[in-house]
């Protein structure tokens, strides 16, 4: 099970959130309660609910054919909330650091996808971002941890989605992020309809409709999977789109998308897109607006200059490499150039937080642990003996005044500590 979301409930002394199954993509929401030692309650959410109970060893193993694969329990700076549409959809969204709100538009129909926990850079984004602002994530409606069952995937619709974070917020003006996708012309029409809200719009590899997309043969023949090979799809899609190098990350993205949308909800918004082009909206934004686009980007340039041409006074900027994520290659580019629209200053970087004096071994032992190794495989990746590792991690539980691997892995994660090896 990887998990999409949890959330530490201090008051009541447990673990709690979502995650799916990457064998059959299931959703799965548990619990883990620290008084019962480790104790894990399941339900299997589509089709049919289904309720488990059991208790686990400390290396997670779950002998069950539905939860049949490795949980990793680590825990979320950021508690969901959720906000109601004007047409009464539920969207889901979190909310870090303070200041200003910087909305982060998810790449509509898509959701966020492999979050902070997934991917390393982007952790490092969500914090350079949340140490300037308040860095606000939403799933759009049909996606995520949002309202699945929804029929109406319009523009107005979508522009309802970030109505109704903006208003649960309660923000009086709010920066729109909105990255190669749907999510750019839905930004501009909001940002036209809503000037008085907006302060700030920036587009990451800007176009009107995805009219090019859906014309472009091989995304055509790539969207045929969904009805025939949902997992493939998003194998495919995955690769097409972020252009994965890792297999495992590749992966990973993958096993999210599938849990985290449906093919029917995917297969209907990409219809309705084919209706959405905001061409004639471009002379009525009032709002200062940045273009980003990637020099050696698979996306037409041409759209992002006629974008950034017919907008009054906006500002067209090039970002170096290939990557489609502006989080994945030359992050620092796309911060600086963001910091100079904005008129950011670069906030010092945080300083690293006490380890408990463990020592080199020991944080080496705990970096091991909050990547789900078990005592064996530490052992044999230093080559040491399981009883030497042991000890080890005996002596890491009371330094850090933890009970189990779980809590060990919250701290690492707290402390940075995940990385070494």
């Amino acid at each position: 099970i990887q998990p999409i979301q949890v959330q530490l409930l201090k008051q009541r002394g447990h673990w709690r959130g979502l995650g799916f199954c990457r064998r059959c993509g299931h959703g799965v929401e548990f619990i883990e309660r620290k008084a019962l030692g480790v104790r894990l309650s399941a339900r299997r959410l589509p089709p049919k609910p289904l309720w488990i109970s059991m208790v686990v060893d400390g290396d997670w193993g779950l002998p069950c054919h539905v939860l049949c694969l490795t949980l990793r329990i680590a825990p979320m700076e950021r508690t969901t909330q959720y906000a109601r549409t004007s047409d009464g959809v539920r969207i889901a969204f979190s909310t870090k650091g303070q200041g200003t709100p910087f909305i982060e538009v998810p790449p509509i129909p898509f959701c966020h996808g492999a979050g902070p926990a997934e991917v390393p850079q982007w952790q490092d984004w969500d914090d350079q971002i949340s140490r300037r602002a308040m860095l606000v994530d939403y799933d759009c409606r049909g996606a995520g941890m949002s309202e699945r069952e929804v029929f109406d995937f319009s523009l107005d619709a979508w522009m309802r989605d970030i109505d109704a974070v903006v208003g649960a917020i309660g923000a009086d003006r709010v920066t729109l992020f909105a990255p190669d996708s749907l999510a750019v012309p839905t930004a501009i029409a909001y940002a036209v309809q809503n000037p008085e809200r907006v302060s700030h719009l920036i587009l990451w590899q800007a176009h009107t409709s995805i009219k090019h997309l859906l014309s472009d043969p091989a995304f055509s023949t790539v969207l045929e999977l969904i009805d025939k090979d949902w997992s493939l799809f998003c194998e495919v899609l995955t690769q097409v789109m972020e252009g994965w190098t890792d297999p495992e990350t590749a992966h990973r993205e993958a096993a999210m998308m599938r849990g985290l949308h449906t093919p029917h909800g995917i297969k209907a918004a990409i219809d309705a897109a084919r209706e959405i082009d905001v061409v004639d909206l471009l002379a009525h934004v009032q709002t200062p607006t940045l273009v980003l686009h990637r020099r050696e980007s698979r996306q037409p340039l041409s759209d992002s200059m006629k974008v950034a041409s017919a907008i009054p006074n906006a500002r067209l900027v090039f970002i170096d490499g290939t990557a489609y994520s502006w989080a994945l290659e030359h992050p620092d580019q796309v911060l600086q150039a963001i910091d100079d629209f904005l008129g950011w200053s670069q906030p010092p970087e945080p300083a690293p937080k006490p380890s408990a004096h463990l020592s080199p071994r020991e944080l080496q032992i705990l970096g091991l642990l909050a990547q789900g190794k078990s005592s064996r495989e530490i052992g044999d990746h230093l080559s040491v003996a399981v009883r030497t590792v042991e000890r080890h991690i005996s002596n890491i539980y009371h330094k850090i005044d933890v009970r189990n691997r779980a809590q060990a892995t919250a701290y690492a994660l707290e402390h940075h500590a995940t990385n070494r090896s």
